[in-house]
């Protein structure tokens, strides 16, 4: 006999779409993406719960995950790198020994989602457009708040947030050097946003970079090792956020906060209106590869590099250019950027295809180059 969803009980006929999502990645901006594609799928359809499964294996990851609006529950994983998540944990059978599924996984259905995403279903091309919104909690705001005063921003005035990727991060020393700048070439434009436009800048960070001169307006929050939270609330609270190929970039463009990523290798951003500003490609013979021929190779660039190819970082006058432009554009936002509730006029389709249409979101977004 087949049985109907009126057949069941009220609680399983009426409980939506349960989509698990295996978030298996250690790379912050790689881990912020994985949640905005699960989020965008799991809003399609009215009702969706999102089950997020990640390895505990950095300290961000648990914070990060408090700020997806979509996730209903997480599960924590083995922090082993080789691990790979068995999928016959999501097989539906109930009585398995040695799953780290609670009773609540099973009264809710999370032990037989509908969907199942792995890591290569989660890439920023496959997000249901447009991408979905991170939120702070409203419950720590008035902590995250206070914590940035307490650190020296004014409440009165508004910010800009930075991030200059450097080597020697705990988690990834050495990784990907040509992802790295001088921070110093940056300091002209801080200057700038501090003297000529009035702001404060947050910099942003870990405590193995470049110190800072001290200058006043610059809260530099990278020596505290411990201040995730308070880096994610501030570029959550800027009026505009500049960075390079890097986690922070990501985080921006989660938040919507109107974003430039400098010295850029790849894309980095998915919002209109964003700014790339690429690292300048020297390719054989000395000629530089323009700009248009860069868009066209977008997907083999970020992690991967044109060969014979010499790369020039940004000058101190084009970032420059880059920070009045933000300032320019941001003439709506005078002070600490404020929360929305809302993500924007967004109808869900309440279906979703499978498998997930691959797409440049270069093509799809307006962003500025």
């Amino acid at each position: 006999m087949h049985e109907t969803a009126s057949d069941r009980p009220p609680c399983e006929a009426e409980r939506g779409l349960v989509i698990a999502a295996f978030l298996g990645t250690q790379a912050i901006g790689n881990f912020i993406m994985y949640h905005l594609v699960a989020a965008s799928i799991a809003r399609a359809v009215p009702g969706g719960r999102l089950v997020v499964i990640y390895r505990d294996d950095r300290p961000y990851k648990g914070f990060i995950n408090m700020l997806n609006p979509y996730v209903t529950t997480t599960l924590k994983a083995n922090a082993d790198s080789n691990f790979v998540i068995p999928l016959d944990w999501f097989d539906g059978e109930t009585d398995v020994s040695g799953r780290p599924f609670g009773e609540e996984w099973y009264e809710q259905g999370f032990h037989k989602p509908d969907i199942l995403l792995t890591p290569s279903m989660l890439d920023i091309g496959k997000c249901l457009w447009p991408a979905p919104r991170f939120r702070i909690p409203s419950d720590i705001v008035p902590t995250l708040t206070e914590a940035l005063i307490r650190r020296g921003v004014d409440k009165d005035r508004w910010f800009a947030s930075v991030h200059m990727r450097e080597a020697g991060y705990k988690w990834r020393p050495g990784s990907d050097p040509p992802r790295n700048v001088d921070p110093e070439t940056y300091l002209p434009m801080i200057a700038d946003i501090i003297q000529k436009q009035g702001g404060q800048v947050v910099r942003l960070g870990d405590p193995a970079m470049t110190p800072l001169p001290e200058m006043d307006g610059l809260i530099d929050l990278s020596w505290d090792g411990d201040s995730f939270p308070e880096q994610a609330f501030a570029i959550s609270r800027a009026r505009y956020f500049i960075g390079t190929d890097s986690g922070p970039t990501q985080l921006a463009g989660a938040f919507k906060t109107p974003a430039a990523s400098t010295n850029a290798l790849g894309l980095g951003l998915w919002n209109g209106g964003d700014t790339i500003l690429f690292k300048k490609y020297i390719g054989p013979g000395g000629n530089p590869i323009e700009r248009r021929h860069l868009i066209e190779i977008l997907p083999m660039l970020g992690n991967s590099r044109p060969l014979e190819t010499i790369i020039i970082d940004n000058t101190p006058k084009e970032l420059r250019d880059v920070a009045a432009r933000m300032y320019g554009a941001t003439t709506d936002c005078p002070g600490w950027r404020e929360d929305r509730e809302d993500d924007g006029i967004y109808d869900p389709p309440g279906t979703v295809n499978l498998p997930i249409e691959w797409k440049d979101h270069a093509d799809i977004v307006n962003l500025t180059f």
